[in-house]
């Protein structure tokens, strides 16, 4: 069943609409919660709460696209419930994001229009790079993984890919600073 199809029925509310996004989606969004949650139960009642995060979402929103829509809610609902888990210690995702926290500009870009902005120049950013550095920046700061998971998956050293993700954060914040979003203070 196409999106749009799924959205009218979610629209409509119809439960058939949370059939289809399960058809759809269920596979990639549980294994999506399972790679930031490490525990199949969590990731369950994850992607049950996303369902119907979504539920409650459609109306009025209408996504484009949906299957964007539904993995950003998704991987906010793993990341909720990890945090929640994880008070005491850091997990290897909050890892993640603090490194990317350090390139990324502060609190004058909590509003939404701003974030879309942000989120659009990453999307340029990341065409700049080359296939083996865009998929590393992408495992690790929106999947997650760890750099001793990123060595094994690429057959690279730990030290290799901790010196190239460095290099990348560092060519993101110099692209943010020429795009206007980062003001060197």
């Amino acid at each position: 069943m196409d999106d749009q199809r799924i959205i009218d029925l979610l629209w409509q509310r119809a439960e058939q609409g949370i059939d289809a996004l399960q058809a759809k989606f269920g596979k990639a969004l549980l294994g999506l919660s399972i790679h930031i949650l490490k525990d199949p139960q969590d990731a369950e009642e994850a992607v049950s709460d996303t369902y119907l995060a979504l539920w409650n979402t459609i109306p009025p929103a209408r996504p484009d696209p949906l299957s964007t829509f539904a993995f950003k809610i998704c991987r906010n609902t793993a990341l909720n419930r990890l945090r929640s888990q994880t008070a005491q210690k850091r997990s290897a995702y909050e890892l993640s994001l603090e490194e990317l926290s350090e390139v990324l500009p502060g609190e004058q870009f909590q509003d939404q229009l701003d974030a879309r902005a942000l989120g659009q120049c990453i999307d340029r950013f990341l065409e700049t790079l080359d296939r083996d550095n865009r998929r590393l920046f992408v495992r690790r700061y929106w999947f997650g993984d760890t750099v001793s998971e990123l060595a094994s998956d690429m057959q690279l050293r730990e030290g290799n890919v901790s010196v190239r993700l460095h290099r990348i954060r560092a060519k993101l914040k110099d692209y943010l600073t020429q795009e206007g979003f980062w003001n060197e203070a």
